[in-house]
């Protein structure tokens, strides 16, 4: 059951701090530059709350919770319109500051926004800790005469692949071959031995959500999957992907419990545009942790920061070229929802949400649509190329275009989120 007061504080203060960060990288920038900002706003519309600081600089939260802006000396608007407009130099204007000192201040919002997400993946491995080298096994889930591991086992290789320092658990389960069971090299009180266990993602269900098509058909935790319509299930990959393609139909579920065989008939019920029954897995063992280094753990978050940048542009250009499905686009109801249920799995779990909307926020900001900064950029480039700025009734006209652009893709995002 979707907990209202979770999805509404997560969305508010998800909201809160990535547009903050955003707008105080425009802010930050500009009065590196000697520009000078007269509002920071959270939200467009009517004030609800302002007040002024020593530098002359009002910062106030808005009626329409929909982004923000920091309107300089000698804007008309909060798009900075007539900062490249034609007209008088004003001190302190966008426009009186170098072309270079322009750009810079519009790409501050999206650079904040990029650090943040590198800042916030560099601290997470402090909150969780980093996997131990050698891998050390901290927990086994199942009875260690089942699975022959043991607490404090050190895993060399597992299928003869060599577990090297690089190594994640998640890298190692991909290069697994699609068997139920694996041989274990390990080290155990300094004598390296052989042991035949299931694999680390093995199809061993963790929890039930309650009111689930699992739940109905009597699923518990603990119930290890055999077979799903006569198909082996070797990991828990197969039952993504089996339930996945089951387009709504019944699924046999054959599973083991307590060592009894067990059947049931399931079908898959559809969430947020995917078929699922409703389980969450449980792996064989738990990899004892430690606290990184600060080194590591900035390499880390720039690696992970890079990983995700790289995954969002091409989702994003795969989207914008039609290559992707349109129901990949997620939107506000959608975002709401994993907000809520973020911030209720913890403080990890909701810096990590808060650290893909950042860099999502500052990589959207970059499009070349007028009313973003990435459109700002492109104006500062015509000017360049041409040694003239865009007249101002051309600069209306393409703001008015890129509002409609934005409203469009909000509108189909949540049409989404509703129908997909």
């Amino acid at each position: 059951m979707i907990d209202i007061f979770a999805v509404f504080f997560g969305v508010i203060l998800t909201f809160l701090i990535v547009v903050v960060i955003h707008e105080l990288g425009h802010c930050f920038a500009a009065r590196l530059m000697g520009v000078k900002p007269e509002i920071f706003s959270v939200g467009f519309g009517k004030p609800i709350w302002s007040r002024k600081d020593r530098h002359g600089i009002i910062w106030q939260v808005s009626r329409i919770p929909a982004g923000g802006y920091v309107r300089f000396v000698a804007d008309e608007n909060a798009a900075s319109l007539s900062s490249v407009a034609d007209g008088p130099v004003i001190a302190g204007s966008l426009k009186a500051a170098s072309k270079s000192a322009q750009a810079f201040v519009a790409i501050a919002g999206p650079l904040a926004n990029v650090i943040f997400t590198v800042v916030a993946l560099s601290v997470l491995p402090f909150m969780s800790g980093v996997t131990a080298y050698p891998w050390t096994v901290a927990n086994v889930t199942l009875s260690s005469d089942v699975t022959g591991l043991r607490v404090g086992d050190q895993l060399v290789a597992v299928a003869d692949d060599e577990i090297t320092s690089q190594d994640t658990l998640g890298s190692l389960v991909s290069r697994l071959p699609s068997n139920s069971e694996v041989v274990y090299q390990i080290a155990r009180d300094g004598v390296l031995r052989a042991e035949i266990a299931p694999r680390p993602d093995l199809p061993l269900i963790g929890n039930v959500a309650d009111g689930s098509a699992a739940a109905d058909a009597g699923l518990q935790p603990g119930d290890l999957l055999k077979t799903i319509d006569g198909e082996p299930v070797h990991a828990w990959s197969d039952l993504q992907r089996i339930e996945a393609a089951s387009d709504g139909e019944a699924m046999a579920f054959i599973y083991d419990r307590n060592g009894s065989e067990m059947a049931t008939q399931i079908t898959a019920r559809q969430s947020d545009g995917r078929w699922l029954v409703g389980v969450g897995g449980l792996p064989l063992f738990t990899l004892a942790t430690e606290r990184p280094g600060i080194g590591e753990a900035v390499q880390s978050g720039v690696s992970r920061s890079w990983d995700l940048l790289t995954n969002l542009v091409t989702g994003l250009a795969g989207s914008l070229t039609g290559q992707n499905d349109s129901c990949d686009l997620d939107g506000p109801i959608q975002i709401a929802s994993v907000a809520g249920q973020a911030i209720q799995l913890g403080p990890e779990t909701f810096l990590l949400f808060l650290a893909i909307i950042s860099l999502g926020l500052g990589v959207l900001n970059l499009l070349p649509v007028p009313i973003l900064d990435g459109g700002h950029l492109m104006l500062l480039g015509y000017e360049g190329a041409t040694g003239r700025p865009l007249g101002k009734k051309m600069q209306a006209v393409l703001f008015i275009g890129g509002v409609t652009i934005i409203v469009f893709l909000m509108l189909t995002a949540t049409v989404n989120d509703l129908t997909c």
